[in-house]
């Protein structure tokens, strides 16, 4: 699942990370039961009125299926404001669960009949 968490006035987005990042640290000792794979950055136009800003700074967020739950619930009550952007399974766990992508299985020829 990917998550977009969004930058605010009253809000610093690495912070906001951080925080997350030790949350799920503090619930989960093993690393691989992390609930976030990995993160990025990016900045995207800004079509808000209310701000003066023409671009809107944003992390996106690669969570596991494990931790979806979690992490939604963490930014909901940390009132971050985020956009759910895919439910789909990571690619790191579709590879771990001996899954493909349907379109991958078609570009390569080869089809698994069950």
């Amino acid at each position: 699942m990917k998550v977009r968490i969004y930058e605010t006035n009253n809000m610093d987005l690495d912070t906001v990370e951080k925080m997350l990042f030790q949350a799920d640290k503090q619930t989960n000792f093993h690393p691989d039961s992390f609930w976030i794979l990995s993160s990025s950055e990016g900045e995207k136009n800004n079509f808000d009125h209310d701000e003066t800003s023409l671009s809107k700074r944003f992390k996106e967020l690669c969570v596991k299926w494990i931790g979806r739950e979690a992490v939604i619930m963490w930014l909901v009550s940390n009132q971050v404001p985020f956009e759910i952007i895919t439910f789909k399974l990571l690619e790191e766990e579709l590879e771990a669960i001996g899954e493909r992508d349907p379109e991958e299985q078609l570009i390569s020829g080869h089809t698994q009949i069950n």
